[in-house]
């Protein structure tokens, strides 16, 4: 009898001591399979975040490397109008993060400052390894600094100001002040997209702003936060009036050819101001310039009286463009005096070419002028000055100053952004600033 308990109570103890060995089996194998997936999500993080730094540098570069930049902003040409040319070699990074870190990063050409991205990202730990991959395309938007902006002005302490102005609109397009936007004394301005200002808006309490409105002091919903609120300070960006390349707007109209509106002999498109002002005299109540012709005054312009001229190109000067500030003219010629409200319009001789009005130094546009219609850009080097128009304005193209004045405007005040104008009249388009970024995808 206590030999069959004895063997009893061993059995049990055996059979406890199985399961006792079996579960601490169990326990290790499952805290070893525990440590094992806590290592391969710990691996697949850090890969992961070594991925997204590829991406990170990748970009960072094509901003800012001049190699990369280079090569990744390669204009087009007729030769290669999809910049098929340009490449980018792999990069790669060891010893990220720790020892077993890197990432190898490789640019994919998609044409004209256009690529895909992507990064693998690698962390080996012992035996174990883990990879990931992540991919973007990007781009930058061809165009000017201001090509996106139906009004611009870049002055470092001038404005752009609404006084009694009601409606003025912005179509398609944004505004960009680098300094102060105002809309004072129930002015009322609509902008399609944005209204930015490098300091403040400052809207009177009669006055609207219907706009996205990004500056130090707002940042509405539609508003990149980072970049936009405010935006980065953006000087006035020159033209080449005068130099001596075949592009300037001097060079241009030596080149082009006035003989169908001269008298005196000469066929460029060259003026001083009092050639310009005879040949106004002599053809009023109506000229036209030659199509495509850029014609360039050494001086200032100053359009009154009851005369049309119709710009079917470029008109540039190195002064001042007035339009309307005088109700009279006066010349030393018969019929001595003459006076109205002129009409001026600016038209693009086709698809390509430049047009617009253009001062180094300021415009003025004023009450006695009948109306303006521009198809392209208004430039000033100073202020443009837009006050007390008695009809309503058209501008389909840009305005750019340095300083914008509106005032005293109670008829529609209309600019239809277009981008191609605008830069076709810089002669110097190139890549926006800014990286977009069109896609992003991520490989477990």
């Amino acid at each position: 009898m206590f030999s069959n308990t004895r063997g009893s109570i061993m059995v049990m103890a055996m059979i406890i001591l199985g399961t006792m060995i079996f579960l601490a089996a169990y326990f290790l194998s499952f805290t070893i399979a525990g440590a094992k997936t806590t290592q391969s999500y710990e691996l697949s993080t850090k890969a992961y975040y070594l991925a997204e730094a590829g991406l990170a540098e990748a970009i960072f570069k094509l901003q800012e490397d001049p190699i990369w930049r280079a090569a990744f902003e390669t204009m087009p040409t007729a030769e290669d109008p999809e910049c098929v040319g340009w490449s980018i070699s792999p990069l790669t990074r060891t010893s990220v993060l720790e020892s077993g870190g890197s990432y190898t990063v490789s640019v994919v050409n998609l044409g004209c400052a256009k690529a895909e991205i992507s990064s693998v990202g690698a962390v080996t730990y012992g035996e174990a390894t883990a990879r990931k991959v992540a991919k973007t395309q990007v781009y930058k938007a061809m165009g000017n600094v201001v090509s996106e902006f139906g009004v611009f002005s870049g002055g470092p302490s001038e404005n752009i100001e609404f006084s009694s102005v009601n409606p003025a609109r912005i179509h398609n397009g944004s505004l960009f002040s680098n300094n102060l936007l105002k809309i004072k004394n129930e002015s009322q301005v609509f902008v399609d997209n944005k209204a930015l200002a490098a300091n403040n808006i400052l809207v009177d309490d009669d006055a609207q702003l219907l706009a996205i409105s990004c500056a130090k002091n707002i940042c509405q919903t539609g508003c990149e936060a980072i970049s936009e609120c405010p935006p980065e300070s953006v000087s006035l960006p020159p033209l080449d009036f005068d130099s001596a390349e075949p592009a300037s707007y001097l060079s241009q109209a030596e080149q082009s050819d006035c003989g169908s509106v001269r008298q005196d002999g000469q066929s460029n498109c060259f003026f001083t101001p009092a050639e310009f002002t005879k040949v106004m005299w002599d053809s009023y109540p109506a000229l036209s310039l030659p199509i495509g012709a850029t014609v360039y005054v050494a001086g200032d312009v100053n359009i009154s009286a009851s005369q049309t001229v119709t710009i079917n190109g470029i008109l540039a000067t190195d002064g001042n463009i007035d339009l309307g500030t005088n109700l009279c003219w006066m010349y030393p010629a018969f019929p001595y005096v003459r006076c109205g409200n002129p009409r001026v319009i600016v038209v693009s001789p086709g698809a390509g070419q430049s047009s617009g009005l253009l001062a180094q130094g300021k415009v003025n546009v004023s009450s006695y002028l009948n109306s303006l219609t521009v198809q392209g850009l208004i430039y000033a080097g100073g202020e443009a000055k837009f006050s007390s128009l008695n009809n309503p304005t058209e501008i389909h193209g840009g305005l750019v100053g340095r300083k914008l004045t509106f005032s005293s405007l109670w008829n529609s005040f209309d600019i239809y952004l277009d981008p191609e104008m605008i830069v076709n009249t810089f002669h110097n388009a190139q890549y926006s600033p800014t990286i977009t970024i069109d896609h992003w995808e991520e490989n477990y």
